[in-house]
């Protein structure tokens, strides 16, 4: 017989989360057999709550595994990947397909005893990337909840002033891109979501689309605002992009914000089933250049222009399937998906702006509700 297994952690394994439906700090194994049995084996710690919450057909002891090996082993060493090979043993299983980063000490256990052990190394359940309409909503509370620590961040930068040393200040002490992040992050915390590395980037710095932010921020200078918080509750993940300026924008940060605006629409255009992602970020990706920033190497060896993918799938992940970028993936109802074109120079800052959408048959649904506007 043959099985799909998993031994993992649920907080940080997503497909594992998928299947169970139970979240868990500690790793734990689970096991889908050819005929949809599906099983979970846990510690004395997590039993009861597993046996209340998790979506199997049947919850195990580790415990109680260990005891019966005992039984007819007495004078061997007792590990959990002896046991993992001793409860599969037990359902006759001879061949199991496993993760791509499942643990290679288990994978020797299972091989040492004859197990046919097979890694796979795409999407291992396929079908968590077509979202059911229980996930979309979950999505969209999600991007509530990160709507709520996006106005928080930019409450704050508009409260701010602008002195004559070109920065912002809150009363006397300099409005900094840490005090930005935690107003956010706390927002985020009291709506029930963790946050993850908040982007505040100000100035020169927004021209790394990853770097977070440090320091105090530049008054009439682009400021990059990404916020992606994971709910507790439910796992799933939103991600926004927002791209502000206190004061006025320079001409040519104010060419690059709407010619990404205008870009982002030509997605928002061009999604839907079976469209080709690679297509739509050459049209973006075309059409930004067309405006006067074209993408390549500038002074200083540095990347400059739109050298990202303009979008990529969001559920359980911050970032799964799809892609819309240089790798050609086919768009299909149910997807849910980022769309965030952005540019970046050195001598000009970044400019990014990001929404999530769910492709539908003949076009897409913005999940995202906060409005997008430069100067404040």
């Amino acid at each position: 017989m043959t099985a799909r297994l998993i031994y993992a952690n649920s907080e940080g394994s997503a497909d594992l989360y998928y299947a169970t439906k139970f979240f868990a700090p500690d790793p734990f194994l689970y096991v889908k057999q050819s005929d949809n049995t599906t099983h979970l084996i846990t510690s004395s710690l997590e039993i009861d709550r597993a046996r209340r919450s998790a979506k199997v057909s049947q919850v195990h002891d580790w415990q109680d595994i260990n005891e019966q090996y005992k039984k007819s082993n007495p004078d061997k060493e007792l590990k959990e990947g002896v046991l993992a090979a001793f409860f599969l043993q037990n359902l006759h299983i001879d061949s199991v397909e496993v993760p791509s980063d499942f643990p290679l000490f288990l994978a020797d256990s299972l091989r040492g005893i004859g197990i046919k052990v097979t890694p796979i190394s795409s999407e291992f359940w396929p079908k968590r990337s077509i979202k059911t309409a229980q996930e979309i909503a979950a999505i969209e509370a999600a991007l509530t909840i990160t709507g709520k620590g996006m106005i928080a961040g930019i409450e704050l930068i508009r409260s701010s002033t602008i002195a004559d040393d070109g920065f912002l200040y809150i009363g006397s002490q300099k409005l900094t891109s840490e005090l930005v992040r935690g107003e956010i992050n706390a927002q985020l915390v009291r709506q029930g979501a963790q946050p993850s590395h908040t982007i505040v980037s100000g100035g020169s710095q927004g021209s790394d689309p990853h770097e977070e932010g440090t320091g105090p921020l530049p008054a009439n200078q682009p400021i990059i605002l990404d916020v992606f918080p994971r709910v507790e509750q439910s796992g799933y993940w939103g991600d926004m992009t927002r791209t502000v300026c206190r004061g006025t924008a320079p001409k040519r940060v104010k060419e690059a914000w709407e010619a990404v605006l205008q870009g982002q629409e030509i997605g928002f255009a061009n999604i839907k089933d079976g469209a080709s992602g690679k297509e739509i970020h050459q049209k973006i990706t075309t059409h930004l250049t067309n405006k006067g920033f074209p993408t390549g190497p500038v002074a200083g060896g540095r990347q400059g222009g739109f050298f990202h993918g303009t979008g990529h799938g969001l559920g359980l992940e911050i970032h799964e399937s799809p892609r819309i970028g240089m790798k050609d993936q086919t768009l299909k109802t149910g997807h849910v998906v980022t769309v965030e074109p952005g540019l970046y120079y050195p001598d000009m800052g970044g400019v990014r702006l990001e929404d999530v959408v769910v492709v539908e048959k003949d076009g897409c649904r913005n999940l995202t509700k906060v409005p997008k506007f430069l100067e404040i």
